[in-house]
């Protein structure tokens, strides 16, 4: 044995011995549940990293929705989901950097403008520690964003859309086995179950049914599809139907599937029809139920907005009185002590209140000046969504990795101006929803790209069986 290998030995003898050292001098800490729950975080983290562009993206979706779910250990992710994100976001950059990809764009810029803004908003908070927290979060998840997601997608798309979609087909089928058989809220409130199969489920979905190849994979999605439709119009939750019904118009027409358009309202139609036949009166007290549920939302003589009028009147005040920079990103106050929670990743009741739209939250926030890169980052995501929409209607090509991410943002685009989740980092659809807005960034068909920013060479050939890409005419 040479004295290289014996040096290296003799390393790793005394790193043995020094963990077991520490081991055998804190034992009092592993009665501790919360410490070793830590200690199971960091071993989780490290695995994913160890192929992180075939788990990372795994684990993150499943840190921050589990954290937003009423199911055992939600507290546990609360704190562990920023862990999680910022082991996302550094090693993810530093893969990225690390072998030559395609560049950053101009979504990459204006999203660096908007986490200044932040921090600058978090500086003249009444809050400035928990303000900057959050600023942070959105720094990190840009930075993911930018980078890991980029690794975690970009030359391997088929796989990461096949198992994207059996995650839909398994959320689905659990959601409807808690809500419909167990009587479990398991998403929380009707509002979260409605975001969560209309912008994360159903788009995708939605697409997968239309591409799946094979009868029995064709049924088994259109099942998963039927059952997350019904599961929106469970939640009775007035943003989710109206991004369902907006994406499947959209999506139907841009691809000229007038058949499966009128299919669908035949169907609708039809159930109807059989209801009031078997239960005229029965309809009617649900059609009426409805009305007031869904349109109203309890508020009939204040009109179809009258439950969004308080909060934003709210919303309005705030931002004339914190005109230039808002309250501070992150933070609404409401003008109580938070106590305790004071400088914490979780917010309380004391420091945020709803806005009633995602729009006028991030107003209130950050103030009219600085505010101005957060509309161009949504106008310049818009923009993709609709070259994608006329590019669909220009070939009629539904295999195209773009339109499902292009549907997704189409329907949070509708969903946040009725919720506040759309800048909130800490929510799970803020997470999907951004992942997909920089995601479409890099994968638009390759005739809307400029050719400056052609420059991520995708396979010549992607496997056909999935529905990838057959064409970018």
């Amino acid at each position: 044995m040479n004295s290289r290998k014996l040096a290296q030995w003799a390393g790793l003898a005394a790193g043995v011995a020094f963990v077991l050292y520490a081991v055998y001098s804190h034992l009092q800490y592993f009665r501790d549940v919360s410490f070793l729950g830590g200690i199971l975080l960091i071993e989780i983290i490290i695995a994913s990293l160890w192929k992180y562009d075939q788990r990372f993206f795994v684990l993150l979706m499943i840190a921050f929705v589990w954290a937003g779910m009423n199911v055992p250990f939600q507290g546990a992710w609360t704190g562990g989901r920023w862990v999680v994100l910022a082991a996302g976001a550094v090693t993810g950059y530093v893969v990225w950097m690390k072998v030559p990809r395609s560049h950053f764009k101009s979504i990459h810029l204006i999203a660096f403008f908007c986490v200044i803004a932040a921090f600058v908003s978090a500086s003249v908070s009444t809050y400035v520690q928990m303000a900057s927290l959050k600023a942070l979060s959105l720094l990190l998840l840009f930075l993911y964003c930018c980078s890991g997601a980029r690794v975690a997608v970009l030359g391997r798309e088929e796989r990461f859309f096949k198992g994207l979609l059996l995650a839909c087909e398994i959320a689905t089928v659990g959601t409807a086995v808690c809500y419909l058989g167990l009587g479990a809220g398991i998403w929380g409130n009707p509002n979260s179950l409605g975001a969560a199969m209309s912008i994360g489920i159903f788009p995708l979905l939605l697409w997968g049914w239309l591409t799946a190849e094979g009868p029995v994979l064709k049924t088994r999605r259109l099942a998963a599809l039927l059952l997350c439709s019904y599961l929106i119009f469970f939640s009775m939750a007035r943003a989710a139907m109206i991004s369902l019904i907006l994406v499947t118009l959209v999506f139907c027409v841009c691809l000229r599937q007038y058949k499966l358009l009128a299919k669908v309202v035949g169907f609708v139609v039809f159930l109807m029809a059989v209801s009031g036949m078997v239960a005229p009166a029965s309809l009617n007290q649900r059609l009426s139920a409805l009305e007031d549920e869904v349109l109203y939302k309890g508020h009939k003589d204040e009109g179809m907005l009258g439950s969004r009028k308080t909060p934003w009147e709210d919303s309005i005040a705030s931002i004339k009185q914190h005109p230039l920079f808002g309250t501070g990103y992150g933070t609404s106050p409401t003008g109580e002590d938070p106590g305790l929670y004071f400088g914490r990743f979780a917010s309380s009741a004391e420091t945020v209140r709803e806005h009633g739209s995602s729009y006028m939250t991030i107003a209130g926030w950050v103030g009219l000046l600085g505010v101005v890169p957060f509309p161009a980052l949504l106008a310049l995501t818009a923009s993709n969504v609709w070259r994608v929409c006329v590019w669909m209607k220009r070939t009629t090509n539904f295999r195209h990795y773009s339109i499902p991410l292009a549907m997704v943002l189409l329907a949070g685009f509708v969903h946040a101006g009725f919720e506040d989740w759309l800048f909130a980092v800490g929510a799970y659809p803020s997470i999907f929803f951004w992942t997909f807005a920089f995601l479409l960034a890099d994968l638009m068909p390759a005739t809307l790209r400029a050719p400056a920013s052609a420059i991520f060479v995708r396979p010549a050939h992607l496997p056909a069986h999935f529905g990838a890409v057959v064409s970018n005419r």
